[in-house]
């Protein structure tokens, strides 16, 4: 098989999982940036 060939079976064998952590990736990225409101600004942050 072609190189191209197992990089597209790579990545459409790998769409589920990435896809998966798509939302976890969100909400650490949304709880990160709260706390670093809380931390310079105080009180109760975005949230």
């Amino acid at each position: 098989m072609t190189r191209k060939l197992w990089i597209a079976l790579a990545l459409s064998a790998s769409l589920p999982a990435l896809s998966a952590c798509g939302p976890l990736v969100g909400a650490g990225a949304v709880v990160a940036a709260d706390e670093a409101v809380e931390e310079t600004e105080g009180g109760e942050g975005l949230f």
